[in-house]
């Protein structure tokens, strides 16, 4: 039996003006980027000293581990952003890998990616039981919110059931909801619903709270002072999109639709009803007041991978309802209406984020001069557009439209593969380039190696919009 376990990778460039044909090519480099990604953070955690947390506590720029000297990142700190992203990405990749079952191959690495989500999902499970409900940026293995002084000091968070939401609360709750679907607890499913309402709500009603550290000299797109974001919604679309493949209904759906309103309506320019920022422009913080929060340097922010992820992970919520097939009448309008916002604003945040000539994505500008805030390249937007690309691009109604979405796709492909990918190292991604394209070794938010999450959770849905564009095509 053909398996994803023997695809084998090759580095295959794509022209930039593709047509659905040259995207098969790629079929099997992305399953062996996928498979070997997964395979090495089973290998990685059930080896390595923190088990049963997820280990890619890894250098890609050195191949190399982490070296425990850092108080912030030692091998005796966990961080529940890693946590929750490898959890998420575990059990997805369990349930893509279970469409191979009878492969002796594919059934012996299905098992042990099942024994680690188990043990993972028991550890968080302990973890909130203990510390309030919560999990926390930084933590002790036990699972207890710290945080690092200025003086290297381990700080405990007090944290408790009336403490907002935070980020690694909204990655674990969805975390937790797709690994308990995929092991079939019931138990932990019913924690694991409760969790995600009750972020959902602390979402709705922007008590939601970052959790992470500001990296010194940089702009934050996680939050600032008087500015509303909306990455809390835009990731929270990753749990509707869960309720709706594994409980569709209307509720799932309306948690869907919801969440990307709130996004498209408070946070994009639409019909140019903010003249100082050009139409479909999306804003990271708006006021109280629902204008462009401007920060004290006069600059109204944008991150341009965090509009494209958005345009990526609403598209993959809506072909999941259209599979599901139970929606109202009144919602598939509203689905369709808004699916057909999506392509001017992944062309607007393709434009204002890609480096042609550096092959990356700027991490941060200005919507007013469209000057660069912060200019290093990280290697998480490249996959993210791939998967937008490829999604807009199978729901394209011309031509012209389809075109459009697969040069976008192609060229982050081309360069992913060329910037970015390590063959070498278990076909990750190197983190980041700087603004002149050279490798940084810069820590953006977290030193560990990507859990699987933007990466091989990408190219499976890109792999999933690839089949409905071959069927398209009548290939």
């Amino acid at each position: 039996m053909q398996t994803p376990l023997t695809a084998q990778y090759q580095p295959i460039p794509l022209p930039v003006q593709p047509d659905v044909s040259d995207f098969r090519a790629l079929r099997k480099p992305y399953q062996a980027m996928i498979v070997a990604q997964f395979r090495a953070i089973v290998d990685r955690s059930e080896a390595g000293p923190l088990y049963p947390w997820i280990d890619t506590r890894l250098d890609l720029n050195t191949g190399a581990d982490l070296p425990p000297a850092d108080p912030r990142f030692g091998p005796g700190l966990v961080s529940g952003w890693v946590q929750g992203r490898g959890l998420e990405g575990l059990a997805t990749f369990g349930a893509w890998l279970g469409a191979w079952a009878g492969s002796r191959e594919a059934d012996a690495l299905l098992g042990r990616v099942r024994r680690l989500t188990a043990a993972l999902l028991a550890q968080f499970r302990a973890a909130r039981a203990q510390y309030g409900g919560h999990l926390y940026f930084t933590m002790l293995p036990d699972g207890m919110p710290i945080t690092v002084d200025e003086r290297q000091r381990q700080l405990r968070v007090a944290m408790g059931p009336d403490t907002p939401h935070n980020y690694s609360d909204l990655f674990a709750a969805k975390a937790m909801l797709a690994a308990a679907y995929f092991l079939g607890n019931e138990i932990a499913l019913d924690e694991a619903r409760a969790y995600c309402r009750a972020v959902y709500e602390d979402i709705l009603s922007l008590r939601f709270r970052t959790d992470q550290p500001q990296p010194a000299g940089l702009a934050s797109v996680v939050s600032t002072a008087g500015g509303y974001a909306h990455g809390p919604h835009m990731i929270a679309l990753g749990m509707a999109t869960h309720f709706a493949c594994q409980e569709p209904g209307p509720a799932s759906v309306e948690m869907g639709l919801r969440l990307a309103r709130r996004v498209l309506y408070a946070h994009v320019n639409l019909a140019g009803r903010w003249p100082a920022l050009r139409p479909n422009d999306l804003v990271e913080f708006i006021t109280a007041e629902g204008g462009p929060h401007v920060d004290e340097a006069g600059r109204v922010i944008a991150d341009p991978g965090h509009a494209l992820e958005f345009v990526g992970l609403f598209l993959k919520f809506c072909a999941v309802v259209r599979q599901g097939g139970s929606i109202t009448p009144e919602q598939l309008g509203e689905m369709a209406h808004l699916e057909g916002l999506m392509l001017p604003v992944l062309l607007r945040a393709f434009d204002n984020g890609f480096q042609p000539s550096l092959g990356g994505i700027r991490k941060s500008l200005d919507l007013l001069t469209l000057q660069s805030i912060d200019d290093t390249m990280p290697w998480w937007s490249l996959p993210e557009t791939i998967r937008a690309g490829l999604a807009a691009a199978a729901i394209s109604s011309t031509m012209d439209d389809l075109a459009a979405c697969l040069s976008i796709a192609a060229q982050c492909h081309n360069a992913f593969v060329e910037n970015y990918v390590r063959p070498d190292i278990h076909l990750m991604a190197i983190k980041l380039r700087d603004g002149a394209g050279r490798v940084s070794s810069m820590v953006p938010a977290y030193p560990d190696a990507d859990p699987g999450y933007h990466t091989a959770l990408s190219l499976i849905d890109a792999l999933e919009s690839l089949k409905v564009l071959e069927a398209r095509a009548g290939r």
